[in-house]
């Protein structure tokens, strides 16, 4: 399977998106390989992504920061 998302930092006057990405990865418990364009033109790839967690990927540095989805509060 292959999926595609830009990151869009604002849309228009006084708003902001959400600059996290989300992709549905149906009964795939993670993603084999995860490819991420940067803006300055560098390409950085991960492999053996777990899923139901949300990471916090740093340009040139890799994944920073690895939250369960299952600890985050509810509304």
């Amino acid at each position: 399977m292959v999926q595609f998302s830009e990151v869009r930092g604002g849309a228009s006057y006084l708003s902001q998106n959400d600059l996290r990405l989300h992709f549905g990865l149906g009964a795939s418990d993670k993603m084999s390989e995860v490819e991420i364009r940067w803006p300055q033109g560098e390409t950085e790839i991960l492999r053996d992504v777990v899923a139901d967690f949300i990471y916090t990927v740093v340009e040139g540095k890799g994944i920073q920061q690895k939250i369960p989805l299952n600890t985050l509060p509810r509304p």
